[in-house]
């Protein structure tokens, strides 16, 4: 059964990424609509899981000071991931976002269980990890770049911004495991309140702030403002049902994920989790955005899936 818990958090990041995608194609224009984005979806999870608490719980969200200060911790980087994560897919493929983003959630948390918490080491799990390794490059090789004239270069800040998600990434993922296995840790579902209730004090501030120079710019405001909170229109709808699916999607995978990180050890837990949504996600890259996958990328894609079933092996 938590396999299956499991497969579920896989399934909803990988529909989180498309999501996301489908957002910043559409509805970004600037560091406004970037933050819009987690402050919309941050609201919504904060009503979605209260609501969750209330009935399974049978009241508010239970409290401990562990678990208030990690959920301040998660929203502060959690802010600074949706940043990045939407500024890669500006400026390059999904897929390379979901390589690095999965990876770091994958490799950080892995040494962090073989450092802190005693876990199992296999000389399988060591060379899926080297597999995996090897494949994080191949994301970002595009041999066609340089015979397609209509590409956009990349800027040199993009590789920067992809070692960032990747740390970034990580960093969330140990504190999704330290959480749920601390004796003094709420449930999962009141975690993710606190840490919706922080993502949408962050996200809402900086949303507010860009909001305000956006209004006051001219040249801004010479173009049609989708959130503009005096006019209702389809745009500003879309836009709103966008982060809302969005969020109560990627907040089930977050919860199903720290579900499974109660009784799966983090060394199966992480580079599973990794080799399903760079794979699901990448297809739906293909599908529904029709990126094209270079010959690099679709070998750096099974190198991934190899890497994660060595990591499956005691």
């Amino acid at each position: 059964m938590e396999y299956f818990i499991l497969f579920l958090a896989v399934l909803c990041i990988a529909v989180q990424f498309n999501i996301n995608k489908a957002y910043q194609k559409k509805f970004v224009r600037g560091m406004r609509d970037i933050f819009f984005f987690p402050f919309a979806g941050g609201t919504v999870n904060l009503i979605f899981f209260s609501l969750l608490s209330l009935i399974f719980y049978g009241g508010l969200p239970d409290f401990s000071a562990f678990s208030f200060t990690m959920s301040i911790i998660l929203a502060v980087v959690s802010a600074l991931s949706s940043l990045v994560g939407i500024l890669i897919m500006k400026y390059g493929k999904m897929s390379v976002y979901s390589v690095f983003m999965m990876l770091g959630g994958m490799m950080l948390p892995y040494f962090y269980g073989l450092l802190f918490l005693s876990e199992d080491i296999s000389a399988a799990r060591i060379t899926g990890l080297i597999i995996l390794i090897c494949a994080l490059p191949c994301s970002v090789i595009n041999p066609a770049a340089k015979k397609d004239n209509t590409n956009t270069p990349q800027p040199k800040f993009y590789y920067i911004l992809c070692i960032c998600i990747f740390l970034l990434n990580g960093t969330m993922s140990i504190i999704s495991k330290s959480h749920s296995i601390n004796a003094s840790a709420i449930p999962a579902a009141n975690f993710i309140v606190y840490a919706n209730l922080w993502s949408m004090i962050i996200n809402g501030t900086a949303y507010y702030i860009f909001a305000r120079r956006f209004k006051k710019s001219k040249k801004m405001n010479a173009r049609a403002d989708i959130y503009d909170i005096n006019e209702v229109t389809p745009n500003k709808i879309q836009a709103v049902l966008t982060a809302a699916v969005f969020a109560i999607v990627g907040g089930s995978g977050f919860l199903f994920q720290l579900i499974s990180a109660e009784t799966v050890p983090a060394v199966a837990l992480y580079p599973f989790v990794t080799g399903g949504a760079i794979v699901l996600s990448s297809a739906g890259a293909r599908i529904f955005f029709k990126e094209k996958i270079s010959k690099p990328a679709l070998a750096g894609i099974i190198m991934s899936i190899f890497g994660t079933l060595l990591f499956l092996i005691q």
